[in-house]
């Protein structure tokens, strides 16, 4: 997930998720330079609740969410192979494989 502000442009990576009390606590990904945790409240959940059941976009992206999501799983593959072949030149000795 990336979180983009006037502050930061940061790749958000879920980590650990726990509860402190009536608080979700969601913690950044181990691998990642800036070490961020997310406090959630009950209303700050509520509110992004209602936030999503109010949003034509993101209804519509909840209803087509399988359908992006295998989209975006290819177009990720695609773009690893090609940065492999791109990194692995092939000799010019016949077939690859």
């Amino acid at each position: 997930m990336r979180v983009t502000s006037k502050l930061a442009d940061v790749e958000f990576r879920f980590g650990r998720i726990e509860r402190d009390g009536s608080t979700l606590l969601i913690n950044s990904h181990p691998s990642q330079a800036m070490q961020t945790t997310v406090h959630m409240s009950p209303d700050d959940f509520l509110a992004f609740l209602k936030a999503m059941a109010t949003s034509p976009s993101a209804l519509f992206f909840l209803l087509t969410f399988p359908v992006l999501w295998f989209k975006h799983r290819n177009s990720r593959g695609t773009e690893r192979a090609a940065v492999t072949a791109s990194n692995h030149p092939q000799s010019g000795m016949g077939e690859p494989w």
